[in-house]
């Protein structure tokens, strides 16, 4: 673990630059002495800006790289810890059937063993997924014109896929990204134009990128915030009062493209009401580098969130980053992650990362 003194960069010698898309770690310089302490921070997996890091995360955490992939971006941790199971997927083009993949990865977390399955009736595209009660509760992209954005429910015992909404009100949806269930049961999804944009969904959106409520209940949606650039997870508070959201229109279309400029806020929200409207938006941070992509909140009210250089961990309040995990040293975007007690998975391009051991105490309560 490397600990980074924030007082020590305030004031940095010589010449330096870098861009928003690099880690602090890849800044050019000209003084010899910083080039060399980055190169040496850049050889680490856990960097610390703040002590409360080193004491949620521990002194004996371990970060192991068990799965390598194809440099494609991996979406949907959905943990079956009764199971020892994590489910994820390849998500996007080129990968699959050109993007329109209908199987989804299954990992043995004792093993690390990795084989694929197929739901009944397949479900195409997932990218975002929880696990609440024992059921699996996902949101896919759609694909094409044959099937858009929906909410569905999976059985991890016998696979059995049931859609729960895939329309609002005669509409269809952009093309859901993400997914967050609250206390009561309710689902918080994005709907965004990512699908659209790399291709797999034909259709213009219909809205722009917004979070839809859906009482889990009666499975009743409304539109709660839209934003004008793009949106990329959506991460719960343990009480159930506070969602954050990420705004991501650094990342434009195709893909390959980056907006210097573009939106790469988090923004938190309180829930209010009987919890379908949101009230006092502020902005909490923008991340170090790269945008955030998946996030969640741990049991203990930390956030998680994915971005280039790896995990970083945020103080709910300030928005200040405490500290990150990293992929490889930098060289695997981590894309979204799934807690288990002490520990988590990040899925990312190239593979997925394990980290075991950490201190605090990850998983939520329901």
């Amino acid at each position: 673990m490397a600990w980074v003194s924030l007082t020590a960069f305030a004031n940095l010698p010589g010449q330096f630059n870098r861009t928003i898309f690099d880690a602090p770690w890849a800044t050019e310089t000209d003084d010899l002495i910083l080039w060399k302490t980055l190169n040496y921070v850049n050889a680490t997996d856990l960097v610390a800006y703040d002590e409360r890091f080193l004491e949620l995360i521990g002194a004996d955490a371990t970060i192991e790289h068990i799965q390598h992939l194809a440099y494609q971006s991996h979406e949907a941790p959905c943990d079956i810890l009764e199971k020892h199971e994590l489910l994820f997927v390849e998500w996007g083009k080129p990968g699959g059937d050109y993007g329109i993949n209908k199987w989804q990865y299954l990992l043995d977390i004792k093993n690390n063993a990795l084989r694929k399955i197929i739901t009944d009736p397949p479900t195409y595209n997932l990218h975002g997924c929880v696990n609440f009660q024992g059921q699996l509760y996902g949101v896919i992209v759609g694909y094409g014109d044959n099937e858009t954005g929906k909410l569905v429910k999976v059985d991890p015992c016998s696979w059995k896929a049931t859609t729960l909404l895939n329309n609002f009100v005669g509409q269809p949806f952009a093309g859901f990204n993400d997914l967050e269930v609250d206390p009561e049961g309710n689902f918080w999804s994005i709907d965004s134009k990512s699908g659209w944009g790399r291709g797999i969904v034909d259709f213009t959106p219909p809205n722009g990128p917004s979070i839809y409520f859906v009482n889990g209940t009666i499975m009743q949606a409304k539109i709660v915030w839209t934003t004008c650039s793009n949106t990329n997870g959506v991460a719960m508070a343990p009480d159930g009062k506070t969602l954050y959201v990420p705004d991501s229109g650094v990342s434009e279309f195709p893909p390959s493209n980056k907006n210097l400029h573009g939106r790469r806020m988090v923004w938190a929200f309180n829930v209010a009401g009987r919890g379908a409207i949101l009230a006092n938006q502020r902005l909490l941070t923008s991340p170090v580098s790269y945008f955030y992509d998946g996030i969640r909140m741990s049991g203990e009210g930390w956030i998680f969130a994915g971005s280039g250089d790896g995990v970083d961990v945020l103080d709910p309040e300030s928005g200040f980053v405490l500290g990150s995990i990293r992929t490889g040293g930098g060289e695997n975007v981590a894309v979204s992650l799934a807690f288990g007690e002490h520990e988590l998975w990040i899925v990312r391009k190239g593979g997925v990362g394990h980290v075991k051991d950490i201190k605090t105490k990850l998983k939520r309560n329901w």
